[in-house]
């Protein structure tokens, strides 16, 4: 398997000029390659033939992309359909233009995300996870926000005497870092974790969630990811929404990290087919029919998220990550300003054809100097206020 897993990331590589944008910054070249050729799940899929294919809807914007990502998504969905969106494509060019990215990375940081949306909130019947203690920026705060030394936040650690998840609040994307700890560590082990981690992490309390919840993996708080969408006519909507599951014996339910995922009805609240879908795996397995068809208290779950949105002027486009309480009520576990497109394009395209058609007149109109483009940064859309990352080069009406 390591000798096949080898042979195609190599001839990923190889091929990589033919079907990717130059445009594209190199780092997110290579994650959109591998994203397939990796896949040693699906080997009957002939990825050669998509090589020179160019995809017919991005091309009359302006746009060369290969059909790759369209005919791999439509056979993983079943939904078939052009408009399928790339990583790179919604990264560097769709996510820019909705959201102003000089937010974006204070707001990715979750030591922030409950202050930012007034959580908890009594009267929206809305939760959020409960810190112990956690460190922004390198001061200590106890979880009620009042700022400490280390050593007084190694006594409140101490105190607490419970199983806590230690988490970094930035950059913790596949759940890198997270991990369980004991209530039984010391004061030795408190301060060796907080010497590893160094800053902008988090001690949390366990969330304790509704047993219906519970039943998709007992270890792990399983959540339900809703993406909701503001457009240009300033209304909000739910684009498409998952339950996230860990995997046997995770605390975890990224699917990064072992978990699954499946697609939600976001009219109902139904389980969309009950396939259990992880990365780089295109024959999946369904979840057993012992499991729950229907997320509990479903509506409230999404009228938070649309809420909770109204309450981010600066975001256009954000992923939620919910759980419920054992009581019915939204715990919201944190936001996500770039929400993963593979998540969501599992089970179909991740805009309709109307909304991306609206987009794009926007994002076409952004020409970029591609002989000195790298990684993006900071520039104003000739149209909107908001920006675009990038070192070097220019933007070009």
């Amino acid at each position: 398997m390591a000798k096949n897993l080898k042979k195609n990331t190599v001839s990923a590589i190889l091929h990589l000029r033919k079907w990717v944008p130059l445009s594209f910054p190199w780092r997110c070249q290579v994650y959109d390659t591998l994203m397939f050729f990796s896949n040693e799940m699906c080997p009957d899929f002939e990825w050669k033939k998509y090589i020179n294919n160019k995809n017919q809807y991005f091309k009359k914007w302006g746009f060369d992309i290969s059909q790759l990502d369209a005919d791999y998504y439509s056979r993983m969905s079943g939904v078939e359909a052009e408009h399928y969106v790339t990583r790179s494509m919604a990264v560097h060019y769709i996510y820019p233009y909705l959201d102003r990215y000089d937010f974006v990375p204070a707001y990715m940081d979750k030591n922030v995300q409950k202050s930012l949306l007034g959580l908890p909130d009594d009267k929206l019947g809305v939760m959020t996870t409960e810190d112990v203690v956690y460190n922004s920026n390198r001061a200590f705060f106890t979880g009620d926000g009042k700022e400490c030394s280390c050593d007084e936040a190694l006594d409140v650690l101490v105190s607490y005497g419970k199983d806590m998840i230690l988490k970094p609040s930035v950059e913790s994307f596949g759940g890198h870092g997270v991990m369980k700890v004991s209530g039984d560590t010391d004061k030795t082990g408190f301060k060796a974790l907080i010497e590893k981690y160094k800053y902008n992490f988090t001690f949390q309390k366990f969330v304790e969630q509704h047993p219906t919840m519970a039943q998709y993996n007992p270890t792990s708080v399983n959540t339900v990811r809703i993406v909701t969408y503001r457009g240009f006519d300033r209304k909000r909507k739910v684009l498409y929404s998952c339950l996230r599951f860990g995997g046997e014996g995770s605390v975890m339910d990224n699917v990064c990290s072992g978990g699954g995922y499946t697609g939600i009805d976001i009219a109902t609240g139904k389980l969309l087919n009950r396939k259990r879908y992880t990365y780089f795996v295109m024959d999946v397995p369904s979840i057993p029919d012992s499991m729950p068809e229907e997320i509990p208290c479903w509506d409230t779950i999404k009228s938070a998220a649309l809420e909770l949105h109204g309450r981010l002027p600066q975001l256009d486009i954000i992923g939620w990550d919910f759980s419920l309480s054992p009581d019915g009520r939204p715990i919201l576990i944190e936001f996500n300003p770039r929400p993963g497109v593979g998540l969501q394009q599992a089970v179909g395209p991740m805009f309709s054809k109307e909304d991306l058609d609206e987009i794009m007149e926007h994002v076409s109109k952004v020409k970029v100097d591609r002989r000195k483009l790298s990684v993006l940064q900071f520039k104003d859309f000739p149209d909107r206020k908001t920006v675009h990352l990038k070192f070097g080069g220019s933007f070009k009406k």
